[in-house]
């Protein structure tokens, strides 16, 4: 099942996006100035970083690659 992102605005302009996932879990994108993405998987047990420095569709692409590893999708 595909993720479905949700973006927000920070007050200070960075964007984030998030997508739900089992388990009372996110993936979160992290937008930088650079136009680049750090993907993390946050869980009630654990915050990890997936990957950093990525463009938007190939982060997404690795939060889809990493649900689908590990059945985390909804």
């Amino acid at each position: 099942m595909t993720l479905r992102w949700t973006p927000l605005r920070r007050p200070d302009g960075v964007t984030i996006e998030q997508a739900p996932a089992r388990n009372n879990s996110w993936y979160v994108l992290v937008h930088d100035p650079a136009g680049t993405c750090e993907v993390r998987y946050a869980s009630q047990s654990a915050n990890t970083c997936l990957a950093i420095g990525l463009s938007p569709d190939v982060a997404k692409r690795e939060a889809e690659a990493h649900a689908a590893r590990y059945d985390t999708g909804i």
